[in-house]
């Protein structure tokens, strides 16, 4: 681009900044910035346009930090935002959209039972096709409904509709609840409110949000929501800190301009999380956070239960959940080393000390240097070490084998703990 189409760039850039962003102190100020360096020639050198819009956006970005401004030069997108769309053109693209919409699930992509009865759920966006993926939301919901507490992962979760975000908020409220608002800079301002008629069934059991700094925009809209009603507990990192709506907008010569034109404070903090993202109740790196939820979740419980049966279970759940972290470890770093001679030690028949306690006779084998427990009717189960003596159970059930002296074995699962007898 020669000097001149530059310049006629920057003004166009400036102009849009000037008439549509959500603070016009800080859009004066960016412009500034960015006039005052083409004055001194720092953008003729630039001849790719790509590279142009990276320069002019981290100018902007270094008088006012927003992550949701930005530039691409996209000529065919352009043209396309520059001319009137026909009826049947628009129908078009509504049905090529939702096909890849419902290809992609709506963004959902997981939901099952944890151990302990606890629901996990993820989606990876908030979909524009609000009635469309209101069934599956709806089923996914509704698998998750008898479980004790709710695990919600947005880690990946990189926004969308803020419409859909309400739609998905109101499945956790039996009455009408204040949420995050919509301001224009002229402080026009629309109230968000969620709806309990979107579904005829609510979920009331106590929640928790997966964050991450890849968390953003509709998800953090989401999280900021239920974080400031109380209605969850976030889990994770700071999020990414993206809480202004935006649109696109042609600046000519093939350029688009993301420009946030709105702001979402919400009615308790009076403010939203722009430039600062979300911050956790619970900060923990995340990919520490599905596993320190679970903690937090069976502690909660552990510590209100006054059921004897509950209480046991629940301590398995904490016991079993740190045992299968012990497992990843060890087969991720595999720390724990232990010589064939050892492991030899521990092979042999083990029978029950006590009768009727359920535990069948079990054969410990070493084969290709590892334990595996073997007994009739059912396939050899690998062992992996956990420390010199103890050993974990891959089958993800986070039950352990102690390898005690005098050829005793311990095995832990949810029933308590079994002693059991090398009969060599």
């Amino acid at each position: 681009m020669n000097p001149k189409e530059i310049k006629l760039l920057i003004d166009s850039l400036g102009n849009a900044l000037n008439r549509l962003y959500i603070y016009p102190d800080q859009a004066a100020l960016m412009v500034q910035n960015i006039k005052k360096n083409y004055k001194k020639g720092m953008y003729n050198t630039i001849k790719d346009r790509s590279e142009l819009c990276f320069r002019l956006i981290n100018d902007l970005k270094q008088v006012h930090k927003d992550d949701h401004l930005s530039m691409v030069y996209d000529p065919e997108f352009a043209s396309s935002l520059e001319t009137p769309m026909s009826d049947e053109a628009k129908q078009q693209n509504f049905e090529a959209d939702l096909k890849n919409h419902r290809e992609s699930n709506f963004s959902f992509i997981k939901t099952e039972i944890l151990p302990g009865n606890i629901g996990y759920l993820r989606w990876d966006g908030f979909s524009w096709f609000i009635e469309e993926a209101k069934p599956t939301f709806n089923a996914a919901f509704q698998f998750v409904g008898n479980c004790k507490a709710l695990i919600i992962d947005m880690r990946n979760n990189g926004g969308g509709s803020p419409q859909m975000v309400l739609q998905t908020a109101s499945y956790f409220f039996e009455q009408k609840t204040r949420w995050n608002d919509i301001v224009d800079r002229n402080m026009d301002t629309v109230k968000g409110w969620t709806d309990p008629s979107v579904s005829n069934f609510k979920l009331n059991m106590p929640v928790y949000i997966l964050t991450s700094k890849y968390t953003f925009s509709g998800a953090e809209d989401f999280t900021y929501g239920m974080q400031q009603v109380k209605r969850a507990t976030i889990v994770g990192d700071t999020t990414g800190g993206g809480a202004h709506p935006t649109g696109s907008f042609s600046i000519g010569q093939g350029f688009i301009l993301d420009i946030p034109t709105h702001r979402s404070p919400n009615i308790i903090s009076k403010t939203d999380w722009e430039g600062t993202g979300v911050r956790p109740d619970f900060a923990v790196s995340s990919e520490e956070a599905l596993q320190q939820a679970q903690k937090l979740i069976f502690t909660d419980f552990l510590s209100k239960t006054t059921d004897e049966r509950e209480r046991r279970m629940l301590q398995w759940n904490l016991t079993s959940l740190e045992n299968r972290s012990l497992l990843t470890k060890q087969l991720q770093e595999g720390t724990i080393k232990l010589t064939n001679e050892v492991l030899l030690s521990y092979c042999g028949e083990y029978h029950p000390s006590e009768p009727n306690t359920g535990i069948p006779v079990m054969t410990i084998v070493l084969k290709d240097n590892n334990l595996y427990r073997r007994y009739e009717g059912s396939q050899d189960l690998l062992l992996i070490p956990i420390s010199s003596t103890k050993f974990v159970y891959t089958d993800d059930s986070g039950r352990t084998m102690d390898f005690e002296k005098e050829s005793n074995l311990v095995l832990s699962n949810q029933r308590g703990t079994f002693t059991l007898t090398n009969k060599r």
